[in-house]
């Protein structure tokens, strides 16, 4: 449920903010929302993040339905066994997807108008989508780099662990027991 809530939410609101603030008529025309910081700048984009790949419409449909049904059944399958964490994370990305799937098969390409423009490197303009999909990929990076814990990883190393001490007290029993300080060898 708590899935289904996320993408909702961020599909609404990225949808909502295209349909309230992206507009044909002032087309790569930014429009000051912070002066020097925040622009408004609708742009229609035809490829992939930060614009690359032209024009691939296509490819990207079907390599976003690939995806999305993809994580959609490892979240549904998954989703009794899966942290809290891992499934917004799942679900923010699963959105943003969407999110953008939506404009390339409505529209054939994507609804971008979010333009920070305080910085002189940052040149590109995204919506919510984009961000959603940027901040998934960043905490799903965090959960399998620091907090994903391999448990078939875990039980080798609990196997391995309680394999070593069980052999060595084997090893006592039946008489090669461990060498005392007095021993000679």
């Amino acid at each position: 449920m708590l899935q289904i809530i996320v993408i909702a939410v961020l599909v609404a609101a990225d949808q909502l903010t295209k349909l309230l603030l992206w507009s044909k008529d002032a087309l790569y025309q930014p429009a000051p929302v912070i002066p020097g910081v925040l622009n408004v700048t609708p742009i229609k984009n035809e490829g992939a993040s930060f614009g690359m790949l032209q024009g691939a419409q296509p490819f990207f449909i079907v390599m976003t339905l690939i995806v999305l049904f993809a994580v959609g059944y490892y979240m549904i399958r998954r989703r009794r066994t899966q942290p809290v964490f891992l499934r917004v994370v799942l679900a923010v990305l699963f959105a943003g997807a969407l999110g953008n799937l939506i404009d390339r098969i409505a529209f054939g390409y994507v609804r971008d108008f979010i333009d920070f423009c305080a910085f002189d490197f940052w040149k590109w303009v995204f919506n919510i989508a984009d961000a959603s999909l940027v901040i998934g990929a960043i905490l799903l990076a965090v959960y399998l780099l620091f907090l994903h814990k391999d448990k078939k990883a875990e039980e080798k190393t609990e196997k391995d662990g309680a394999g070593s001490e069980s052999a060595a007290e084997d090893s006592r029993e039946a008489g090669g027991g461990e060498k005392s300080e007095n021993s000679d060898g």
